[in-house]
């Protein structure tokens, strides 16, 4: 056991279990063992501290923080996320290894434009600084290890699933389309947990790349050669592995290259430099610059890989062992008069017919987990479709029998067309499993109200929850929503723990090492 030092005198003017929380927590800021009380979940090594890695933070105040940290340090700072996954790594080994394997730069799907040219920004510099005489080439190389296979369900191994239904969840009239979709896993064996999320390989829409087809005037069926080695016909890797909807400045700049017309080429020449507009894609820069026409291969080779998508898991193994369950908003939006719809949002829930064929794999959550403790209260904050994993987490607990408490905030913007989930949510309310469910709907009134603002109408039950070791978990948004939220904890801890900016700083900081506080943003 963790050795506590007393501080607070047993006469003082407190209960016994308010004097031992104010142990704790003057021993953990004094840098004592110890801890704030509640539910911690490890108490291994302190994890090397990593202040850039918040996608709350702009992207000059990330690298400001990350200045003259190793190159690899950098590159993870340039990262926009806490450990999504998409890329296949947790940002941590991703740019380690980029920085050390020799890894592509262009799989941070979630940091958007910015990301992939501070990363390229970075790689250049990184290999400026270190270009010297070439390093003489071994006479013989060493064989190459041969690779592992991977196993069924990983990202290296998909697995063919089917898509067994796909209901809206919200009313007629709503401006949102929201759809329950549950995966058949077959007789795969394979397994997750909750927390977890399913990555899936989506295609690009055929009539998007049956224009392209037809403004470059070709048939589709022309041989060419994949970014792996895959010898196709043009048309199915401008479905399965080409992104064609956020074209790389690569493939702008050779399209400038090829641009029959001065002014067409000029200005191709100037959009490279700073990158496709937010839905400016393939087939938009094809019809707006016509003379611009490269060689198949060659604009193959420089449009980015179609990347893989993730979407939190909704549903526990312990009830549903040979299904996935998710939610999905369809994207679907203008865009500076742009009309874009989401590659995987639509094919998931659209374009994939019943029974359907998808690649799907597991990524496996490193924290983001139910706690072990079965008795631990647990606060859930997720709006929209935040909600997914959190319906998993109470499937979780339900199965277990846990007798910890549950407070779920769940938002969206109208109650009467937006209440997702409502039959659920409400059944557990009755039987107890959500001990709290509060609601946070935008637009049922004037005044804008969203689940940070119902965290602060509540802010002393919050507290109590806390100094009862409640874990705090978050999906969602990760700029703006994610941030509210984070921002309202720092005040209801300042306001009824009664620490000014600083304390209130450690207390929250405390919790995040103590993985009392949890987040599952993108």
């Amino acid at each position: 056991m963790p050795t506590q030092v007393n501080l607070i005198p047993e006469d003082a003017p407190f209960e016994e279990g308010q004097r031992e929380w104010l142990n704790g927590l003057l021993s953990a800021l004094a840098g004592w063992e110890g801890s704030l009380g509640g539910a911690a979940q490890d108490s291994g090594e302190a994890k090397e501290s990593f202040p850039w890695h918040d996608p709350a933070l702009e992207m000059d105040e990330r690298m400001a923080l990350a200045e003259g940290k190793p190159y690899e340090r950098q590159l993870m700072a340039a990262m926009a996320q806490l450990d999504c996954g998409q890329c296949g790594y947790l940002c941590k080994t991703y740019a380690e290894a980029i920085a050390f394997e020799g890894e592509a730069l262009n799989r941070c799907v979630p940091g958007g434009k910015e990301t992939e040219r501070t990363l390229k920004e970075l790689g250049a510099a990184h290999q400026a600084a270190n270009a010297g005489p070439a390093a003489e080439e071994p006479a013989e190389k060493p064989a190459a290890k041969p690779k592992k296979a991977a196993p069924l369900g990983s990202r290296d191994n998909p697995y063919m699933a089917r898509l067994k239904s796909s209901t809206p969840l919200n009313a007629e009239g709503s401006t949102k389309d929201t759809r329950h979709v549950v995966i058949d896993l077959g007789d795969s064996g394979i397994e997750y947990e909750a927390g977890d999320s399913m990555g899936i390989y989506p295609e690009n829409d055929p009539r998007t790349v049956d224009a392209i087809l037809a403004d470059l005037e070709v048939s589709g069926g022309e041989m060419v050669t994949t970014a792996a080695g895959e010898s196709k016909r043009l048309r199915q890797a401008l479905l399965k592995d080409l992104d064609v909807t956020k074209p790389s400045d690569e493939a702008i700049a050779l399209l400038a290259e090829h641009a029959g017309d001065a002014d067409e080429a000029e200005d191709l020449r100037m959009l490279s430099g700073q990158g496709a507009a937010e839905g400016q894609t393939l087939l938009e820069l094809l019809r707006v610059y016509p003379s611009a026409r490269p060689p198949l291969q060659a604009l193959v080779d420089a449009l980015g890989p179609l990347q893989p998508r993730l979407y939190s898991i909704a549903s526990s193994s312990k009830r549903y062992p040979t299904e996935i369950h998710t939610t999905v908003a369809v994207v679907k939006t203008a865009v500076y008069g742009r009309g874009y719809k989401g590659v995987a949002s639509t094919f998931l829930a659209k374009r994939l017919s019943l029974h359907g064929e998808v690649p799907i794999y597991i990524q496996r959550s490193e924290e983001f987990r139910v706690h072990a403790d079965p008795d631990h209260p647990a606060i859930m904050i997720g709006p929209g479709t935040g909600i997914a994993p959190f319906m998993a987490f109470l499937q979780e607990r339900e199965a277990r029998g846990d007798a910890g408490r549950n407070w779920l905030f769940f938002g969206n913007p109208e109650s009467a067309k937006d209440h997702i989930y409502r039959r659920e949510l409400e059944a557990w309310r009755k039987q107890g499993l959500l001990s709290r469910l509060t609601l946070a709907f935008s637009r049922d009134q004037e005044e804008k109200v969203y689940v940070q603002t119902r965290m602060l109408e509540q802010a002393r039950e919050f507290w109590v929850w806390l100094q009862a070791g409640a874990v705090i978990y978050i999906c969602g948004d990760a700029s703006r929503m994610a941030n509210d939220v984070d921002h309202a904890l720092h005040r209801i801890v300042a306001e009824q723990g009664g620490f000014d900016a600083a304390g209130a700083t450690r207390y929250v900081e405390r919790l995040t090492a103590e993985r009392r506080y949890l987040r599952d943003v993108y």
